[in-house]
């Protein structure tokens, strides 16, 4: 394996972690109809808004740079210079990387978002109980929450295809 390769892996696998940054907006993004419902003052909600859509394409394109252009970021910073061997002895095939990569993401979702999933649930029955039906406790957080671990069981369930896609935009960008 080349430095450019194994440095190319590097900035794809960043780019599948930034992409679980996008993945974490996504339920923001849908929950915020509901928000609008609630909210009194629509200016925060615009805000709100605003503010999630921004952070959405900046790390929508971060992710994109990383993933899909990552020789162009190579050659911009540099990296493949400075190196006294030209190959680095690795024995492992790329997409391998990949899938290890993108089962690891989904299942740092699952472990971050099961928990929060089930105290919202907690949070909401006992809301609900102790108000003994009289106000609507808030579901949007459980809603996001699920949202949140159905995003990471398709990552796990669907990372062949996953990396397929990478693997795929790799070469028609080569050929």
């Amino acid at each position: 394996m080349t430095p450019k390769s194994l440095f190319n892996i590097i900035l794809k696998i960043l780019g599948i972690f930034t992409l679980k940054d996008v993945l974490d907006l996504v339920p923001q993004i849908v929950a915020l109809p509901m928000y609008f419902t609630k909210s009194g003052d629509p200016a925060i909600g615009i805000w709100i808004a605003v503010s999630t859509t921004l952070t959405l394409i900046v790390f929508g394109v971060t992710a994109y740079f990383l993933i899909f252009k990552s020789d162009l970021l190579i050659k911009i910073l540099r990296l493949e210079s400075g190196f006294d061997q030209e190959t680095i002895p690795v024995n492992m095939h790329r997409s391998t990387i990949f899938s290890i990569s993108v089962i690891v993401l989904g299942g740092i979702i699952l472990a971050n978002e099961i928990p929060n999933f089930c105290r919202q649930l907690f949070a909401y029955y006992q809301e609900k109980r102790m108000t003994y039906g009289l106000t609507n406790p808030k579901i949007p957080y459980s809603v996001m929450s699920g949202i949140k671990i159905l995003i990471g069981l398709l990552l796990i369930l669907n990372q062949r295809k996953i990396v397929k896609f990478i693997e795929w935009q790799s070469k028609k960008k080569i050929i």
